[in-house]
């Protein structure tokens, strides 16, 4: 029950964080990017960081907690409903609001057949991090697998999408505004690229 309820207090607080944007963006980045550390946020704060308006440590330390530890909580969310998961049943309705069943069960049979390199390229992916923890849980993959996949993932995901943001600052700032535009939709493309994969197999698994 505690898990369940911190699971929906990250959902609460990421939702909050949209409505707080517009007032942290210019002076509390840090603090945005601790609410909610999607890829879109590091990728600006990489900007950021290139400009010197915020610390690389800082940013990066702010991100880990909700992205990472945010994450693990659906892992163990759904070792703890796995059998409801699987069967269906018996999961109660405000429980189902944060564990859809048929999207966990579908990303279970790709987790099967494809193993852990799928939890960690979902990480590099647009796609919600939390269905594949729900399904690894589900799954009953072990928690060492899990969590170094998804760690290992997590971290070259803040590392990438920072990294990128840097240097297509420093393109911006020499006047290269198209180099940027242009660096900005490649990476954005090959994320949805794998995000839209995984989306594919498991509506393949679904049918």
């Amino acid at each position: 029950m505690a898990v369940l309820v911190l699971a929906g207090v990250r959902a609460a607080v990421e939702v909050l964080a949209l409505f707080l944007a517009p007032a942290l963006w210019d002076e509390h980045f840090v603090l945005l990017t601790f609410l909610r550390p999607t890829k879109e946020i590091l990728l600006a704060g990489g900007f950021l960081v290139r400009s010197h308006e915020v610390a690389l440590l800082s940013l990066v330390l702010a991100a880990v907690p909700l992205m990472l530890g945010g994450v693990w909580l659906f892992y163990w969310l759904g070792r703890a409903w796995s059998k409801e998961i699987t069967s269906g049943e018996g999961l109660p309705r405000w429980a189902a609001r944060l564990l859809p069943t048929d999207q966990i069960k579908a990303m279970c049979g790709i987790l099967q057949d494809k193993g852990t390199p799928v939890i960690f390229f979902g990480r590099l992916a647009v796609f919600p991090s939390t269905l594949l923890a729900a399904a690894a849980g589900a799954s009953k993959m072990e928690p060492k697998r899990f969590l170094l996949a998804d760690g290992l993932g997590g971290l070259v995901a803040i590392v990438e999408v920072v990294a990128a943001g840097y240097l297509l600052g420093e393109s911006y700032e020499r006047g290269a505004r198209w180099l940027t535009v242009v660096g900005v939709v490649v990476l954005l493309g090959m994320m949805f690229a794998v995000g839209r994969w995984l989306k594919r197999q498991s509506s393949g698994k679904g049918t």
